[in-house]
């Protein structure tokens, strides 16, 4: 895709969008916007996307990664929004929300990824990129599940000056091409997998790759380590209240014997009393 300018009008729009909060608000729902798979590689790239990013950021607290989440970007006009697959917005809380208001938020979102299929991936390439320049998204990618839609599996553009420019391989071979993606400070590839073409991460720091389907093994791991926690929780319980026991019948033992020897002390007791008074019987 060439580079999009932004016109002077475009830019109007843009600050218009962010700066707009000093507008007094009106009655407005902006309500949640629904989204339907457009076919088993769309769905599956999309929710692997969103997966992956979703486990390389889970320790922040500060980064929001929504799928399908509505973007609205001019207050009290709902008829504006823009429904970005996957999005990323550095800054702000990971919290549940139904929809993105960028003067709410106070930003437009960093990062987003648009996955093309045959109904959307014209307007993917041309009326979305003028929106998400417009609107201020420092970096817009497009990823391609079917292999065919796209001249390249994966693209990426950069905001620079008003403008797209296309993000350049770091590494690129017959085999793949890798990207850097500067707003997330990974690198990013197209992998091709059973049933579509799918986005991967590799943190260049630590070599580690992830492309979502490894989130689903994270997941049942962390559920393993949950459950392995909370079995030695009850094992420890169990034992601490089978120490209890053991000390109880220790005790109860204790005190039996105890009441062992009152007795056999009392039985002395009484054979020696008996002992006594039986001589002065018979001298009667």
């Amino acid at each position: 895709m060439p580079s999009t300018p932004a016109t002077e009008t475009e830019l109007a729009g843009r600050a218009t969008a962010i700066a707009d909060a000093s507008a007094k608000p009106g009655e407005i729902e902006y309500p949640e916007r629904n989204w339907i798979a457009q076919s088993i590689a769309h769905g599956d790239a999309v929710l692997q996307a969103a997966a992956a990013l979703r486990n390389h950021f889970r320790d922040r607290t500060d980064v929001l990664v929504a799928m399908e989440l509505a973007v609205y970007y001019r207050r009290d006009d709902n008829n504006l929004w823009l429904q970005p697959d996957v999005q990323v917005v550095f800054g702000v809380s990971p919290e549940n929300r139904s929809s993105y208001r960028i003067w709410e938020e106070g930003k437009a979102p960093d990062f987003v990824l648009e996955v093309a299929s045959p109904s959307t991936a014209e307007n993917d390439a041309e009326h979305k990129a003028r929106e998400y320049a417009r609107i201020g998204v420092r970096e817009y990618w497009r990823l391609d599940p079917d292999g065919t839609l796209m001249g390249s599996a994966l693209e990426g553009y950069e905001a620079s000056s008003g403008k797209y420019d296309p993000v350049q391989p770091v590494a690129s071979s017959d085999r793949e091409r890798r990207y850097r993606s500067q707003v997330l400070g990974l690198e990013l590839r197209s992998q091709r997998q059973a049933r579509a073409t799918v986005l991967v991460l590799r943190d260049p720091r630590t070599g580690e790759e992830t492309d979502g389907a490894l989130e689903e093994a994270e997941r049942r791991r962390r559920i393993a380590e949950r459950d392995s926690r909370a079995a030695k929780q009850r094992a420890s319980a169990a034992e601490q209240e089978t120490s209890a026991a053991k000390q109880e019948a220790i005790a109860a033992k204790q005190e039996a014997s105890a009441a062992d020897e009152r007795v056999r002390a009392l039985e002395e007791q009484l054979r020696a009393l008996t002992a006594d008074t039986a001589p002065a019987e018979r001298d009667r």
